[in-house]
């Protein structure tokens, strides 16, 4: 939705910018709201959260927030709401804004083991610049600021409470720290007291995720829990495919009912193999010996064992592979697409 060139939303985003720009904790914030676009109402409601949060910024919070603005590559209004509702990901070091500095900086911490006569002939701004190689960061404002946590954002959530009038964005997943803070801009005492008005999508590889769920009642702290368990499944492969797999198999189109799949999810088997290779699987549940089912090879037909046990196991087919339930209640049945003129 773009706003009228008057509309009082323009004026409110306006109004906001300069305020930000103004801050003198944030020097150079200003680099990074040149270019949004104030008719767009995205554009109007995440900047009022950005300027929400930074109203409940300590005053080291937002110089590690000044750092990390440059440390980091911003290419639009949520990579400063990711970083922001982040801001615990960071380590600041105070009045730290050259190699020279960082270099007596990561002698003191131990970064390199120096002795006392021979501190006087450290090239320092040699020792702060390999640091700064080997950790990255920026050089912000008032010192020097490093990631020490990796930031995979996945969704954003519009939210809101019943004890507020207004609503809020967050990034998912988010911290702990950033949790307590938003529980006190909507005036709750719990995380589950938070629900869900929409979800967007910000990884692309859970897209078709997204297309599967409808927006249903959940709330915040169970999407949360949900955003963070589709991270750990990119860590074992074909895991988020066997996900799918079981969403579609148990028909579920819920961010809640995908949690509970997603906390099951040791319950199902995605296969990859041919009928003949089922068949084989099929053998060794039953616990035939490996020697014993290759003395079998060539003397029976795997292939129609293996479809038999696929109708037997109640394996179903959907888009992202084979699927099978090996325990718990079966899969529920498919649907059926009734015809005109099939009724008789």
């Amino acid at each position: 939705m773009r706003y009228a060139v008057d509309a009082p939303e323009v004026n409110e985003t306006l109004t906001m910018i300069q305020r930000l720009c103004a801050n003198l904790s944030l020097p150079n914030m200003k680099n990074y709201l040149g270019r949004v676009d104030v008719l767009e109402e995205a554009s109007h409601e995440t900047l009022r959260q950005i300027f929400e949060d930074v109203s409940t910024m300590t005053e080291r919070e937002m110089d590690t927030l000044a750092a990390a603005l440059d440390a980091e590559s911003i290419n639009g209004l949520d990579d400063i709401l990711l970083f922001e509702q982040h801001i615990d990901a960071y380590s600041f070091v105070p009045d730290v804004v050259s190699d020279v500095e960082l270099g007596r900086y990561a002698a003191d911490a131990g970064y390199l083991s120096i002795s006392a006569d021979a501190a006087p002939y450290v090239d320092y701004a040699r020792l702060g610049a390999s640091f700064y190689d080997a950790h990255g960061g920026a050089y912000g404002p008032k010192g020097y600021v490093m990631r020490t946590e990796s930031l995979y954002p996945v969704f954003k959530a519009a939210v809101y409470s019943r004890e507020c009038d207004s609503s809020a964005y967050v990034i998912l997943p988010m911290s702990d720290a950033f949790a307590e803070k938003l529980r006190g801009q909507l005036r709750v005492s719990r995380t589950c007291d938070i629900g869900l008005i929409a979800v967007g999508i910000l990884n692309g590889r859970f897209s078709e995720l997204l297309g599967m769920l409808d927006e249903d009642c959940t709330n915040l702290r169970d999407m949360n829990e949900l955003t963070n368990r589709l991270l750990d499944m990119q860590k074992t492969d074909g895991e988020y495919l066997k996900f799918l797999s079981a969403l579609e198999a148990e028909q579920v189109h819920t961010f809640s009912g995908a949690l509970d799949i997603a906390k099951e999810l040791d319950s199902y088997t995605r296969f990859t193999g041919d009928l003949e290779e089922y068949g084989r699987d099929a053998l060794r549940r039953m616990g035939t010996p490996q020697c014993a089912i290759d003395s079998i090879e060539g003397y029976m037909d795997l292939e129609d064992f293996g479809r038999v046990m696929m109708v037997e196991d109640d394996v179903r087919q959907t888009q992202y592979g084979l699927i099978r339930k090996d325990w718990g209640d079966s899969f529920p049945r498919p649907k059926q697409i009734m015809e005109m003129g099939g009724m008789t």
